[in-house]
């Protein structure tokens, strides 16, 4: 049975009254033609529900859905079809793209109530994860069976979600990207049909769902890989903004050569607004308490050197939801935000570059309300990229020859709606600012990560010609309308063809 809940309206009486003053409203009437198999229609304005971002938060549907099945999902595409109603799905909702997760004045399909968790085969262990969970749920489930999963470093992102779009984490030096751990999708097609695929069922449309988005169907579960024994020596370590060189010399020899017992490196360059300066800092995660440096070098190659000392520190050994949870407590939800992504290759000279650019922007977004703003140096090793190949491949089109890379994430957050303008052109402006370096430099990779892009990157192009190929080629048969490209238009779009040109497309499924 499905469960509709209405939007800004008091009563279904008061709806099918304003359906005569608005007969051009798609939307509205799908929601109460799908009413009609429910289980009863709750009133209130509860759009907000799991949305981390007031990008999303603020969008108000026109009715949201929450499915117990993948046969009530497939219910849903066949009524939004007849009418090309738009829509969203929403899992985790922790995307500030609007529209990724939440479908103003069109149908939001809220897959919370597919919410199992179920452990397969104890011997060589494999979790079946519903779509409505989030990785602190999956985190919490296994670790007292002493089990672990490649899931995303903030607790409260969706499983599915991250993994449509390739998921770093904790373990990925070890075990690839989240992506890259999934045994099996169950997928509803726009047609309808209900798949299960691997890589040796449907092993196209297996391999295209890891990393090619939300272009392809809705993915109702999944199942993962789990493993024993995480690392759980968390450490942090702030330096003196003025030895920024030798952090990124720290960084870059430890990207080029990572210690067995280190499974994660993330160096941080944040603006701190309360003290208007800089502040560095790098997190590690070790499977053993780590023998941390307690000074770096000062100055640059050629010239006298002195120690500086580290800043803070902090080590501690803690449970890996313990460690997600904390991500999430430096993230927090209600406000406005945006993200974006870059890579380049392993380099030393772009990483200042970077640093200066950051800080010759910051300038302008400075005094916004509310405002929160860092970059996040992700080394990706050559063994994390080797570790990609598993079961056929991704789709992210990143080749051992590439590597080692660094990928950025920018993160940024505000309080007032009225400096989004200013924002989203600080945003514009260090991706091209940012680009030119690399490319000056001759370290720019195409390669963009989709779950922290900014909402006008182009994903899909960066991840090379002949993967760029075949995800449209697989978009074409399991979804030759282009539905998931025309009627779910939030998030990053393969294409965005005509009804008209794909029509006469057969589907292979």
């Amino acid at each position: 049975m499905l469960r509709v809940i209405w939007f800004g309206l008091a009563s279904l009486s008061s709806l099918v009254a304003g359906f005569h003053q608005n007969r051009q409203s798609p939307c509205s009437l799908t929601c109460l033609q799908l009413s009609e198999d429910s289980s009863g229609v709750v009133v209130g304005d509860q759009a907000s529900r799991n949305l981390w971002s007031l990008n999303q938060a603020d969008v108000e549907p026109a009715c949201r859905i929450q499915p117990q099945s993948p046969q009530d999902i497939a219910n849903i595409l066949a009524a939004v079809r007849l009418r090309s109603c738009h829509f969203a799905v929403l899992g985790g909702g922790t995307s500030p793209f609007k529209g990724a997760s939440n479908a103003e004045d069109g149908i939001t399909i809220d897959l919370g109530l597919l919410n199992s968790i179920e452990l397969l085969n104890e011997t060589s262990p494999k979790l079946k994860v519903g779509a409505g969970n989030v990785w602190q749920d999956v985190y919490r489930y296994l670790g007292p069976r002493g089990l672990y999963a490649v899931g995303t470093r903030n607790s409260l992102t969706g499983v599915v979600g991250s993994i449509l779009g390739g998921g770093i984490s904790f373990f990925s030096q070890r075990h690839g990207c989240s992506c890259d751990n999934v045994v099996e999708f169950e997928v509803v097609l726009a047609n309808g049909t209900i798949l299960v695929t691997t890589e040796e069922k449907h092993s196209d449309l297996f391999w295209a769902l890891r990393g090619g988005g939300n272009n392809f169907g809705v993915v109702t579960s999944v199942t993962i890989d789990v493993f024993r024994d995480p690392p759980s020596w968390y450490a942090l370590q702030r330096w003196d903004i003025t030895i920024m060189e030798s952090v990124f010399n720290r960084l870059y020899n430890l990207t080029v050569l990572m210690p067995k017992n280190m499974w994660m490196l993330a160096t941080t360059l944040a603006w701190n607004p309360r003290n208007k300066t800089m502040i560095i800092t790098e997190r590690t995660l070790w499977s053993e308490m780590p023998d941390l440096p307690k000074a770096l070098a000062s100055g640059t190659v050629g010239e006298p050197t002195e120690e500086s000392q580290v800043l803070e520190q902090v080590i501690n050994q803690r449970d890996i939801l313990d460690i997600s949870m904390k991500m999430d407590r430096w993230n927090p939800a209600g406000f406005y935000n945006f993200f974006g992504s870059f890579t380049f290759k392993n380099d030393v000279e772009t990483s200042l570059a970077v640093a200066q650019i950051f800080k010759e922007e910051v300038v302008s977004i400075k005094s916004a309300e509310g405002l929160q703003v860092y970059i996040v140096y992700n080394p990706l090793t050559v063994g994390t990229i080797l570790a990609m190949s598993k079961r056929g491949g991704n789709a992210l089109g990143l080749k051992a020859e590439d590597g080692p890379l660094i990928i950025l994430n920018i993160n940024l957050h505000w309080s007032n709606i009225n400096d989004e303008s200013r924002m989203r052109t600080f945003m514009r402006r260090m991706i091209e600012r940012i680009q030119k370096a690399a490319e000056s430099r001759g370290t720019h990779h195409l390669y963009r990560f989709q779950n922290h892009a900014f909402e006008e990157q182009d994903i899909f192009q960066g991840y090379g010609t002949d993967s760029f190929k075949r995800l449209k080629e697989v978009r074409k048969s399991v979804d030759p309308d282009g539905v998931f490209q025309r009627l779910q238009p939030g998030y990053f779009k393969l294409d965005l063809e005509s009804a008209d040109s794909v029509a006469n497309v057969k589907s292979e499924l």
